[in-house]
C-alpha cells in the first residue's frame, strides 16, 4: 500500500482544484517560504482526522478555508482527499483503491467520506489504526515537530512506540471496555438498591396478602349470616310499626275534638282580650298626653324666669351705653382742639424755611467767584501729564533695547552651554562605546545562567505532571462516589413518588388526590411529620399503623375517598379529619414527675416536626406517647405514671398501658416511610459535598495545569533568551557604529552655532544706537517738565491766599443748610402728627355712631321682651286647664279597665280544665309518633346498611337468605365473625395484587443483577487478557526498537552511543520511555542540553529504527533536516534512501541534499498573491532524456 495522490480544494492556501501524484520512492515539496509548501502535510495529517486547530497553524477549524486574496473572494468549503494504493489488501476494504475525503464549510459542519461514501471519523480511525498512519502516528512529522519526540515526557513517547508495537487498536477497545465495565457497575449498584428495597418489601406483603385471604373468607361467612339477621330484623320492626300506626289513628281523633272546643273558648277570649287590649292603649295615650302637658307647663314657666333676668340685663346695658356715648363725646373735642395747634405751628416753620433758603443763594454766588483760580492751575497740571507721558515712551524705548541687549547676551551664553555640551556628549559616547564591549563580555556568562535555570525549570515541569496526574485521579473517584450517591437518590425517589410500601387503599387515594380526581388530602402522616434519625425507630413504633393514616380537609371530604374506594375496590384506609381531631394531652402534674425521671427523652408529639395546621393531628396520634432511652427506664417511667400512658424506647421496645411489654428485632429497612425524606436530605447534601470536592478537585487540577502551562512558557522563553544572548555582540557593533554617526552630526551642529553666533554681534550694534537717540529725547523733556512744575508752583500760591476766604463761606452755608434741613425734619414731623390727629377723629366719630346704633336696638329689644312676657303668661293659664282634665278622664277609664279584667279571668278559668286535657292527649300522640319515627329510621337504617353493605335489595334477600331458626344463635356467629375479622387487624385487600406484582420484579430484577455480575465477570477477563497480550507485543517491539536505535543513532552520527530504557520495567503498559544519547566525543548529557541539529538527528534515529521494525505505507517529513549542516544532511538523505525501498517518503524541505536523493520534485510557488501552484518533476525522466540527449 502506498499514496497515490492527494486532491486539495480551497484548503488554506489552494484556492484551486490542486491534484499531486505520488509514485513510490521519495518524492520531494520545494518552494520559498511562505508558498504553502507545509499546507500538503497539513492537509494529510487535516484528511487523517486532525482536530486541533493549532496543530494546524490556525486558531478555529474554519482557519483551513481558503480566506480570499488581494484579487480573489473567500470560498465556502475546504476539502482534502487521500487515494491510496489498496492491491495488497493493507487496509480491511474490498477496494484496490481508498480515497479518504474529508469536507469542511464555513458555517462549521464537516463531512468525512470513504470513496465517496460518508462515513464517521471514527470509521476513518479505526480503519488506520496500527497500519503507523494517522494523525498522531510517527508516519507524519510536521513542520518543526521533529524534535517533540524528544520534548515531551517519558510517558508520552509511548504513543509511537504503542502504534508501531501495534496495540493502538487493543488499548482503543480496552478503553470501550472499560467505559462498558463503569456503565455495568453503575447499573449493577442501581440494581442492587431496587433488589434490596424489593427484598425488604416482598415478606411484609406475602403476610398481608395471606391476611387478605383469610379476611376475604371471614367476610363472606359474615355477609350470608348478617343478611339473614338483616331480614329477620326487618320484619320485626314493620310488624311494630303497624300497631303503632293503629294507635295513632285514635288518637289524632280525640285530639281534633279537644282542640274544637278550646278553639271556640280561645276566640271569645280573643275578643275580650283585644277590648281590654284597646282600653290600655287608651290610657296610655291619655297617659302620654298628661305627661305632654305637663312638660309645657314647666317649660313655659321657666321660660318666664328667662324673660324676667333678659329684661333686667337690657337695662344695665342701656345705662352702660350712655356712659360711652359721653365719654366718646369728650375725646372728639380734645382731638379736634390738638389738630388746630398743629397746623398753625406748621405754618411757622414754612415761613422761617422760605426766609433762609433766599439767604443761602446768595451766599453760594459768592463761593463761585473764588473756584476761577484752582481752573488755571487745572490746565497747568494737564499739560505737565503730557510731558510726563512722552517722558515714560522714552524710558520704555530705553527699557527695551536693554531688554533685547541682555536676550542677546543670553542666545550668546546659550551657544556657548551647547559648545560644552557637545564636548561632554562626546565623552559620553566614549563611555557608551567602552559599554558595548562589557555588554558583550556579559552575554556569555548569561548564556551559561540561561542554561542553568533551563535544566530547572524542566525538573519542575517534571513533578508537576506527577501532580496533575494525581489531582485528575483524585476528580475521577469524586464523581465516582457522586454518581453513586445520584444513583441511590434516584431510587428511593422513585419509590415515593410511586408511594411504595403503602397499603394499596391510601396508595390509590394519594395517587387519584395528585391526579386531582380528589380533593381536601393532604397526605399520609408519614409524608407530613419530621423526625430527628436518633428517634425514628421510637417514633414509627409508636405511630404503627398510624404512619399510613391519611389527614384529610373535614369530614366530607374523607366520605368522598371512602365511597372512592368503595367504588373502585381498592381496599380501606384510615382517614382523619382536621375539622374533627383534636390533640391529647398530659397533665401538668404528670409532666413535672416525668422531667425528674432518669432515661425521659420527651413527649413524642413534641419530639416530632410538622406544620402547624397538623400539630392536633400529631398530637391525637402522640400526644400521650412518652420515648424514653432504654427498656428499663420505660419500665421505671410507665410505673411512675401508674402504666396510664404508652412509653416507647429508642430501639422500638414498647411498655403498654397496663404494663403489657412488646420488644424484640427489628427487621432492618434500607428506607422506612418515615426516614425516605430525611435519607433523600441527607443524601442531596452528600451529593452536594461531593460536587463541590470534585469541583475543588477540577478546580485544582486546573491551577496545576495554569501552572504546568506556566512553567513551559518559562521553558520557552529561556530558550528564546538564549538566543538573545548569542545575538549581542552584533548588537554591540551596531550599537558602536550608530555612536559614530551621532559624533558626526554634534560636528555638524557646532558648525551652525558658530554662523548664529556672527549674526547675534550684529544685532546688539544696532540696539546701542537706538539706545543713544532715546536717552537724548528724555534729557529734553526732563527740562520742559522742570518749567511746568514752576508755573503749577505759583498757581498754587494765588489758590491759598483766596482759600481762607473760601473757607468763611463754605462754613456759613454749611449753617444755613443744617437749618434749613431741622426745619423741614420738623415740618414732616407735624404733618405725621396732624395725620395721626385726623386718624383719632374719625375713629372716635366711627365709635360715637356704633354706640348710638347699639342704644336704638337695646331699646327695641326690651319692648320684644315685654310682648313676650304677656303672651307666656297666658300660655301658662290654658296648660293649667288642660292638665286638670287629663287627670279626671285617666281615673275613669282605670276603673273600667279593672271590672274588664275581672271577667276574663273568669272565663280562662272555665278553658284551663279542657286544655289540660288536651295536652295530655297531644303528648301521648308525640310519643307515639316518635316510637313511629324511631321505628321509621330504624327500618329505613336497616334497609340502608343492606343496600351500602351487600348491595341488594329487602326483597331479594329475603329470597336468597331465609330467615335463621335462632336469630339468638345467628347473632353470637355474627359477633363472632366480627371478632375474628377484628383480630386480624388493618388489613390491605390490594397486597394480594401489590405482592404478585412486587414478586414479580424482585425475580425479575434479580435476574438482571446475576446477568449484570456475570457480564461485569467477563469485562474484567477480557481487559487482563488484552493487558497481557499488549504487554508481549509492546515489550516485544520496544526490544527490537532498542536494538535497531543503537546501530542507526551510531550511523547517523559516525560514532556515539544511544539507548531506549524503560521508567518501570514491571509495568510495560503505563512505563515512560526514556532516551539516552551520547555523541561522539562528548559526555552523556540531558536531552534538554543538546544543540538542535543534535536534537533532530537523534529524532530521525528514533524514527528509522522504528521504520526499520514496522515499515509504514508512507511518510510525510516536513522540513526535519532545517537543524542539521550539509554532512548530516547527505547521511539523513542516504539512510531516507534506503528505507524508500518499503516505505513512500514526502518531503518538504530547502536542503540541496534531500532534493538530490528524490525521484520526484513538485515545486510549490505563488504566482498569484496567496494562492498557490504547483511545477512538478520527474527526476527519472529527465535523467533518461540527458542520457539519449548525449
Amino acid at each position: 500500500m502506498y499514496l497515490k495522490r492527494i486532491e486539495l480544494a480551497g484548503f488554506k492556501s489552494f484556492a484551486d482544484r490542486t491534484e499531486l501524484e505520488f509514485t513510490r520512492g521519495i518524492t520531494a515539496v520545494v518552494g520559498p517560504n511562505g508558498s504553502g509548501k507545509s499546507n500538503i502535510s497539513d492537509g494529510i495529517r487535516w484528511v487523517l482526522g486532525e482536530q486541533s486547530a493549532k496543530s494546524l497553524r490556525g486558531g478555529n477549524m474554519q482557519d483551513v478555508i481558503f480566506a480570499g486574496s488581494d484579487t480573489r473572494k473567500a470560498v465556502g468549503f475546504g476539502e482534502v482527499s487521500l487515494t491510496l494504493d489498496n492491491t495488497d489488501k493493507a487496509l480491511p476494504l474490498d477496494f484496490s483503491e481508498v480515497t479518504v475525503t474529508r469536507r469542511v464549510h464555513r458555517s462549521g459542519e464537516s463531512e468525512y467520506l470513504i470513496n465517496k461514501q460518508p462515513c464517521r471519523l471514527k470509521d476513518i480511525t479505526e480503519l488506520f489504526m496500527d497500519t503507523g498512519i494517522g494523525k498522531e502516528a510517527y508516519s507524519i512529522i510536521g513542520q518543526g515537530r521533529i524534535e517533540e519526540i524528544l520534548s515531551t515526557r517519558s510517558e508520552d513517547r509511548r504513543g509511537i512506540f504503542e502504534e508501531a508495537s501495534g496495540i493502538v487498536k487493543y488499548k482503543s477497545r480496552k478503553k470501550e471496555a472499560q467505559k462498558k465495565l463503569e456503565d455495568t457497575e453503575g447499573n449493577l449498584l442501581r440494581i442492587h438498591d431496587l433488589v434490596s428495597e424489593l427484598e425488604s418489601q416482598v415478606g411484609p406483603l406475602r403476610r398481608q396478602a395471606e391476611k387478605a385471604e383469610q379476611f376475604k373468607e371471614l367476610k363472606e361467612q359474615l355477609k350470608n349470616k348478617e343478611i339473614a339477621l338483616y331480614v329477620q330484623q326487618i320484619e320485626g320492626v314493620h310488624a311494630s310499626w303497624k300497631d303503632l300506626n293503629e294507635r295513632l289513628a285514635s288518637l289524632r281523633e280525640e285530639e281534633t275534638l279537644l282542640g274544637t272546643f278550646v278553639s271556640s273558648h280561645d276566640a271569645m277570649l280573643e275578643e275580650d282580650r283585644q277590648t281590654l287590649l284597646k282600653l290600655e292603649e287608651e290610657l296610655a295615650r291619655l297617659q302620654d298626653e298628661l305627661l305632654r302637658c305637663s312638660e309645657e307647663t314647666e317649660k313655659s314657666e321657666g321660660f318666664g324666669e328667662v324673660l324676667n333676668e333678659r329684661r333686667t340685663n337690657l337695662e344695665r346695658n342701656r345705662e352702660g351705653l350712655l356712659e360711652s356715648i359721653a365719654s366718646a363725646e369728650q375725646r372728639l373735642a380734645q382731638a379736634s382742639e390738638e389738630a388746630e395747634t398743629l397746623k398753625a405751628k406748621r405754618a411757622q416753620a414754612e415761613a422761617e424755611r422760605a426766609e433762609r433758603a433766599a439767604f443761602l443763594s446768595s451766599e453760594e454766588e459768592k463761593l463761585a467767584l473764588a473756584d476761577g483760580s484752582e481752573e488755571a492751575e487745572n490746565k497747568l497740571k494737564a499739560e505737565l501729564f503730557e510731558v510726563m507721558n512722552a517722558m515714560a515712551q522714552a524710558r520704555n524705548e530705553i527699557r527695551y533695547g536693554e531688554g533685547q541687549r541682555e536676550m542677546l547676551e543670553r542666545r550668546m551664553a546659550r551657544i556657548a552651554e551647547e559648545e560644552a555640551k557637545w564636548s561632554q556628549q562626546r565623552e559620553e559616547l566614549e563611555a557608551r562605546r567602552a559599554g558595548a564591549e562589557e555588554r558583550l563580555a556579559a552575554a556569555a556568562q548569561a548564556l551559561v545562567e540561561v542554561r542553568d535555570r533551563f535544566v530547572s525549570e524542566g525538573a519542575k515541569s517534571g513533578e508537576l505532571q506527577r501532580k496533575v496526574e494525581e489531582a485528575q485521579a483524585n476528580s475521577r473517584r469524586w464523581e465516582q462516589k457522586r454518581e453513586a450517591l445520584v444513583s441511590r437518590r434516584d431510587t428511593i425517589k422513585e419509590l415515593q413518588n410511586d408511594y411504595d410500601g403503602f397499603q394499596h387503599g391510601v396508595r390509590e387515594v394519594l395517587r387519584a388526590s395528585k391526579r386531582g380526581q380528589l380533593h381536601g388530602v393532604h397526605g399520609a402522616v408519614a409524608e407530613l411529620v419530621s423526625v430527628p434519625a436518633h428517634l425514628e425507630t421510637a417514633i414509627e413504633t409508636a405511630l404503627g399503623g398510624a404512619l399510613q393514616n391519611i389527614v384529610m380537609e373535614d369530614e366530607k371530604s374523607s366520605r368522598t375517598a371512602i365511597a372512592y374506594l368503595k367504588q373502585r375496590q381498592s381496599g380501606r384506609a384510615t382517614f382523619l379529619p382536621l375539622d374533627v381531631i383534636r390533640p391529647r394531652y398530659l397533665n401538668d402534674g404528670d409532666r413535672r414527675q416525668l422531667e425528674q425521671a432518669e432515661g425521659f427523652i420527651g413527649i413524642a408529639a413534641e419530639l416530632v416536626g410538622t406544620e402547624k395546621r397538623y400539630e392536633g393531628i400529631v398530637g391525637n396520634l402522640l400526644g400521650n406517647v412518652l420515648i424514653s432511652e432504654t427498656l428499663e427506664q420505660a419500665n421505671r417511667i410507665a410505673s411512675r405514671m401508674q402504666y396510664r400512658y404508652r412509653v416507647v424506647t429508642k430501639d422500638g421496645d414498647v411498655v403498654n398501658p397496663g404494663g403489657s411489654m412488646t420488644g424484640g428485632s427489628l427487621q432492618k429497612k434500607s428506607a422506612s416511610l418515615l426516614g425516605r425524606q430525611r435519607q433523600l436530605e441527607e443524601l442531596e447534601k452528600e451529593i452536594s459535598e461531593a460536587e463541590s470536592a470534585r469541583e475543588r478537585a477540577k478546580a485544582e487540577v486546573d491551577d496545576l495545569k495554569k501552572e504546568l502551562a506556566l512553567t513551559a512558557q518559562n521553558i520557552e522563553q529561556l530558550r528564546e533568551a538564549g538566543e538573545r544572548e548569542r545575538l549581542s555582540e552584533q548588537q554591540a557593533f551596531a550599537d558602536r557604529q550608530r555612536l559614530l554617526d551621532e559624533q558626526n552630526q554634534l560636528e555638524e551642529q557646532r558648525a551652525a552655532l558658530d554662523g548664529e553666533k556672527a549674526d547675534f554681534q550684529a544685532e546688539a550694534g544696532g540696539l546701542a544706537t537706538e539706545r543713544g537717540e532715546a536717552e537724548a529725547r528724555l534729557a529734553a523733556l526732563t527740562e520742559e517738565e522742570r518749567g511746568i512744575q514752576e508755573r503749577i508752583r505759583e498757581a498754587e500760591e494765588l489758590r491759598r491766599r483766596t482759600l481762607s476766604e473760601r473757607e468763611e463761606l463754605q462754613s456759613g452755608l454749611t449753617e444755613l443748610k443744617i437749618r434749613i434741613a431741622r426745619l423741614e425734619q420738623d415740618m414732616a414731623a407735624m404733618d405725621e402728627q396732624g395725620s395721626r390727629v385726623r386718624a383719632e377723629l374719625s375713629r372716635l366719630a366711627a365709635d360715637r355712631k356704633v354706640l348710638a346704633e347699639a342704644l336704638e336696638q337695646n331699646a327695641a329689644e326690651s319692648a320684644r321682651t315685654a310682648e313676650e312676657t304677656t303672651a307666656q303668661r297666658e300660655r301658662l293659664n290654658e296648660l293649667r286647664i288642660q292638665r286638670k282634665q287629663l287627670t279626671e278622664t285617666i281615673e275613669f277609664k282605670r276603673a273600667d279597665r279593672a271590672e274588664r279584667l275581672k271577667a276574663l279571668e273568669i272565663k280562662e278559668g272555665e278553658t284551663k280544665e279542657q286544655r289540660t286535657k288536651l295536652k295530655s292527649v297531644e303528648e301521648a300522640l308525640r310519643q307515639s309518633e316518635i316510637a313511629e319515627g324511631r321505628l321509621d329510621v330504624e327500618l329505613e337504617n336497616l334497609l340502608r346498611k343492606l343496600s351500602e353493605e351487600y348491595e341488594i335489595g329487602f326483597e331479594l334477600a329475603k329470597q336468597r337468605y331465609p330467615v335463621p331458626e335462632d336469630p339468638a344463635q345467628a347473632q353470637n356467629e355474627v359477633r363472632e365473625l366480627k371478632r375474628k375479622i377484628t383480630m386480624l387487624g388493618d388489613v390491605n385487600l390490594g397486597a394480594i395484587e401489590e405482592y404478585a406484582r412486587v414478586s414479580e420484579r424482585f425475580e425479575f430484577l434479580s435476574g438482571q443483577k446475576n446477568d449484570l455480575i456475570e457480564a461485569k465477570t467477563k469485562l474484567h477477563g477480557i481487559i487482563r487478557e488484552m493487558d497481557e497480550e499488549m504487554s508481549k507485543r509492546f515489550l516485544t517491539t520496544f526490544a527490537e526498537i532498542r536494538k535497531h536505535f543503537v546501530v542507526v543513532f551510531s550511523r547517523l552520527f559516525g560514532g556515539g552511543r544511544a539507548d531506549l530504557v524503560l521508567t518501570e520495567p514491571d509495568s510495560p503498559l503505563d512505563s515512560g520511555i526514556d532516551i539516552v544519547a551520547q555523541p561522539p566525543g562528548k559526555k552523556l548529557q540531558n536531552l534538554q542540553l543538546m544543540s538542535g541539529g543534535e536534537r533532530a538527528l537523534t529524532a530521525l534515529a528514533l524514527l528509522f529504527a522504528i521504520l526499520n521494525v514496522k515499515p509504514v505505507p508512507f511518510c510525510v517529513l516536513d522540513e526535519v533536516e532545517a537543524a542539521l549542516d550539509e554532512a548530516n544532511v547527505a547521511r539523513y538523505a542516504q539512510y531516507m534512501r534506503e528505507f524508500s525501498e518499503t516505505t513512500q517518503f514526502i518531503v518538504v524541505t530547502h536542503r540541496k541534499g534531500t532534493m538530490e536523493e528524490a525521484d520526484m520534485l513538485y515545486g510549490v510557488t505563488m504566482e498569484e498573491g496567496g494562492v498557490s501552484k504547483l511545477v512538478s518533476v520527474r527526476l527519472e525522466e529527465t535523467d533518461d532524456l540527458m542520457t539519449a540527449t548525449a
